[in-house]
């Protein structure tokens, strides 16, 4: 794959040059392609062949989204194992697992908190298909395809159709967004959230309906990623100072804005300066402020590293590292080779930049430049975000990337209309690269993410939840050895646990007295406590297969572990 990404690198700086040397004669600041897809020479493509390829372009990055969704990636990591268990209990009780009621933040791992709003959303759909991986990973790709049609909105207003479909077509084929949108991670919402609320922000410049309905989607930020709070109020006020200058705003509108965002972020706000202030949890008829008595977040965050210069300059590399050199991230968010959006759409990106930034001070349209401003804003402030994140990782800085898409359209739309071979070519090129991406992505790392997401005991797991026995012994050894709260998590999913009966408040499931802690045991029982009469199922690592034999315990094995159920119950 190094070989194929050096080639279209230099073919995509080839088309740059080419293109931009032959519209050397074109104003620079002429960004997007006009008004509402007019070509330049004045034709204009008949609206049936346009409807009918957008169609198509929407049906297939739909299709190849929610394809084999439930199946791949194939196990099931943690975190979204976690907020899925959260959202069952929401679902049941209105609480999550642990009892609180309508947490605006949940307690998650104690060390390390979540945010909620992945988990509200997926209440729906546990209710209309029970706690799936299917129902847990829609309400990702439907936010995910939200997030494209805002982009498409914007670029549309702001650059024109033609541009538009550009930075349609590249979301299709997008290695972040279809990476990210085939999973359940709370954090990977935030942009989505964010890019809606600019979206309706760009369009309330002329209708301030959308300009208050963007502060329903920007308020929505704050329950996505921690994240925001770094970003999404200086982007807001930032944008708020440009549009009251250019008179495009007033006050009253301001308020009224202030009054919505807060009155839907309020909740988050508060769990944040009670934990600040380190005061006690506050519980109301509708939602509960929690405290946390552990919390390592802070560590994370530039502000709070004991050698900020130095963390600063780290910090920097990382960003540079994953967003612009593309490196190879964890497994669940990058193919090996394919980076975030191709190498080869870097120059494109940079090129847009380069544009956007142009239009933000020197377009003429005022409408564009705007657009121009606020994206440039946008852009600004994920920059800042990335380095206020200690070493980030395509997860951590997700909010940048739907920024840089439509850089690379913009780009790439200027290009176009300099040079209209450079269309033919670079359809070709992403093509090619998308091919390559889906082959790769439903093939060989398929098999790689079925590993890192615990498909192994995840299969053992499900095998022994078919016998209904009195104990599950489960050795803890998942994430690392003795990775306790990463087992049970996994095991809530898994057996669908009811959140009363975790709490100890009844001790009644699937019709047996058991208490919780009694019927699962996450501990690797050494050979003399297994129980010769075998009163429970077995979950352990393949080399712990002596202690379970053959005439009491029917085994399988899965991969790296096994199954042993007792002959009483297996007979």
């Amino acid at each position: 794959m190094e070989t194929i990404n050096s080639i279209t690198v230099l073919l995509a700086g080839g088309v740059l040059a080419v293109s931009l040397w032959n519209g050397r004669a074109v104003r620079i600041p002429e960004i997007g392609d006009g008004s509402m897809g007019e070509a330049k020479d004045g034709k204009q493509e008949g609206p049936g062949f346009k409807r009918l390829f957008l169609f198509l372009a929407v049906y297939a990055l739909i299709a190849v989204r929610v394809i084999a969704i439930g199946e791949i990636p194939g196990g099931l990591n943690q975190d979204g194992a976690m907020g899925a268990v959260d959202a069952k209990a929401l679902a049941d009780y209105g609480t999550d697992r642990f009892g609180t009621f309508m947490p605006a933040h949940f307690e998650a791992w104690g060390y390390g908190q979540m945010s909620v709003l992945l988990s509200y959303l997926t209440v729906p759909f546990i209710w209309l298909m029970g706690l799936t991986k299917t129902a847990i990973r829609l309400p990702m790709v439907l936010a995910s395809l939200a997030g494209i049609g805002a982009v498409w909105g914007m670029v549309k207003r702001t650059f024109g159709e033609k541009t538009g479909l550009a930075a349609l077509l590249l979301l299709a084929i997008n290695p972040w967004h279809f990476m990210q949108s085939r999973w359940a991670l709370d954090c990977n919402l935030f942009p989505h959230m964010f890019v809606l609320g600019v979206c309706f922000l760009m369009a309330g410049i002329k209708r301030k309906a959308d300009l208050y309905l963007s502060m329903v989607f920007f308020a929505l930020c704050m329950y996505c990623y921690g994240v925001s709070f770094y970003m999404v109020p200086f982007f807001l006020l930032t944008v708020c100072i440009f549009l009251l200058r250019d008179k495009k705003v007033g006050v009253r509108e301001i308020m009224v804005c202030l009054l919505i965002y807060f009155g839907i972020a309020w909740p988050i706000y508060g769990t944040m300066l009670i934990n600040f202030m380190k005061w006690d949890t506050v519980r109301l008829p509708f939602v509960t402020l929690q405290f946390f008595s552990g919390n390592v977040r802070s560590a994370d965050i530039l502000f709070f590293s004991e050698n900020k210069g130095q963390q600063l300059l780290a910090n920097l590399q990382s960003l540079v590292n994953v967003v612009f050199l593309q490196r190879d991230d964890l497994i669940w968010n990058t193919v090996r080779g394919f980076g975030t959006m191709y190498h080869c759409a870097q120059p494109f990106v940079i090129l847009g930049a380069v544009l956007v930034m142009w239009g933000a001070f020197k377009e003429e349209d005022g409408d564009k430049k705007i657009g121009c401003r606020i994206l440039a804003i946008y852009w600004i402030f994920a920059l800042l975000t990335g380095l206020m994140i200690n070493y980030v990782n395509v997860n951590r800085i997700n909010i940048i990337f739907y920024i840089h898409i439509i850089f690379a359209a913009v780009g790439i739309s200027f290009l176009v209309k300099r040079w209209k071979m450079s269309l033919v070519i670079l359809s070709a090129l992403f093509a090619v690269l998308g091919t390559l991406f889906f082959h790769a992505y439903f093939t060989s790392w398929a098999g790689e993410i079925d590993k890192a997401f615990y498909g192994d005991f995840v299969d053992a797991v499900e095998f022994a939840k078919e016998y209904d026995c009195d104990r599950y012994y489960i050795t803890p050894d998942t994430q690392y050895e003795g990775a306790y709260q990463v087992t049970e998590i996994l095991t809530l999913f898994l057996f669908d646990i009811d959140a009363e009966f975790y709490q100890g408040k009844t001790d009644r499931w699937h019709d047996k007295e058991i208490p919780y802690k009694e019927r699962f045991i996450y501990r690797n029982l050494p050979a003399e406590e297994v129980r010769a009469e075998g009163d429970g199922a077995y979950i352990f690592k393949t080399w712990d297969r002596g202690r379970f034999p053959d005439d009491v315990f029917y085994v399988v094995f899965f991969g790296e572990y096994a199954a042993a159920i007792p002959w009483s119950y297996a007979g």
